[in-house]
């Protein structure tokens, strides 16, 4: 790969990350993770040709590439984090519910009657 094939190479893996990055803010992690194979790929291509090269030896309109994607990266990598943190706090919330409902009836002034049993029977006062 020469340097204008860099070029693409690094251009098509920065427009992967940007349609990733507006996949998550619209709320679409899944198709955002479909995203991983072809993204994988792009980055795969781009190690091969970095490689065989000297650490500094790439000019610096293609490092300047280099950096926006690892901004990318790391600003799609916080994304996910925050979809993963939301969707654990609602798991959370969800399983928490049961916990605070009550189960049984109400009596006319408003008090509790618990069920005897898991049976759905419930105590008649005497």
């Amino acid at each position: 790969m020469n340097n204008p094939e860099l070029r693409a190479q690094t251009a098509r893996l920065r427009d992967i990350l940007l349609s990733e990055k507006d996949l998550l803010l619209t709320g679409r992690a899944r198709e955002a993770a479909e995203l991983m194979p072809v993204k994988m790929e792009a980055m795969q291509d781009i190690e091969a040709f970095l490689e065989s090269r000297e650490p500094n030896s790439l000019p610096v309109e293609h490092r300047a590439d280099m950096e926006q994607i690892v901004g990318l990266s790391k600003e799609n990598s916080a994304h996910f984090e925050a979809i993963r943190n939301g969707l654990r706090h609602a798991i959370d919330r969800l399983e928490s519910m049961h916990g605070s409902a009550y189960v049984g009836s109400y009596a006319q002034n408003g008090s509790k009657i618990p069920f005897t049993e898991v049976t759905g029977q419930f105590r008649r006062k005497a």
